[in-house]
């Protein structure tokens, strides 16, 4: 039997144990192919629930663009909630937030024309030491990091006019106007982990209606049949 049992130690997620095998039984009592969409649209109707939640959560104007991208991606064993891509390329730091005032070491162009990720400079790291090591790397002509016998180019630093190693401070660009920027917290964001928390009963709920539905077609109780 399939049991609902929550966000249990998995942020952002709504658990079904026994989900797969409830729903290989449904499938050997009715027809596979009305089964699958049955399945499909009680997972889409929950993530919309969710998405609808989340779209009233979102706060600030970088928020509400990247909540306006959540769109829905199920399957007949899970249902995910994706967002960002080309609209909102920001939507991952709209949401959870980042560090705070952390030094980047920007990379010069590689043969594409294309900058590579910017490195990161923890705290307490020497500046110098970490650049040393980025310029020892090697890159292919996707920007792939490869061995020197590869064939790949040595990767350079981006600097200034005065040849100084070009570094800037990020991510501090997530806050509301005038606000303090969002921290990145595990397990903490601004609207859609949340809008899974506070829509959980409906979301209990409209699976366990779901679920008593396809026990009750597949599986109807005989003296009733009578």
């Amino acid at each position: 039997m399939a049991e609902i049992i929550g966000q249990k130690d998995n942020f952002g997620a709504v658990q079904v144990q026994g989900l797969s095998e409830f729903i290989k039984d449904i499938k050997k009592a009715r027809d596979k192919g009305a089964a699958n969409t049955l399945i499909r649209e009680a997972n889409e109707r929950v993530a919309k629930v969710v998405i609808r939640m989340a779209r009233t959560l979102a706060n600030t104007k970088q928020e509400r663009k990247a909540a306006a991208t959540l769109e829905v991606s199920s399957s007949t064993t899970s249902v995910q909630v994706r967002m960002g891509g080309k609209e909102a390329p920001y939507a991952g730091g709209a949401n959870f937030g980042s560090y705070q005032n952390q030094r980047r070491l920007i990379k010069a162009p590689n043969q594409r024309g294309r900058r590579s990720r910017a490195t990161r400079v923890r705290e307490g790291e020497s500046l110098l030491k970490v650049a040393t090591r980025v310029e020892a790397q090697f890159v292919s002509r996707s920007g792939r990091t490869v061995g020197m016998r590869e064939g790949g180019t040595r990767v350079k630093l981006a600097r200034t006019s005065s040849g100084a190693l070009r570094v800037v401070n990020g991510w501090n660009q997530f806050r509301a106007k005038g606000g303090t920027p969002t921290q990145w917290a595990k397990g903490k964001d601004q609207f859609l982990y949340r809008a899974v928390t506070l829509t959980q009963d409906q979301i209990t709920q409209s699976y366990q209606e779901f679920i008593d539905k396809m026990i009750g077609e597949a599986f109807p109780d005989k003296s009733q049949a009578a």
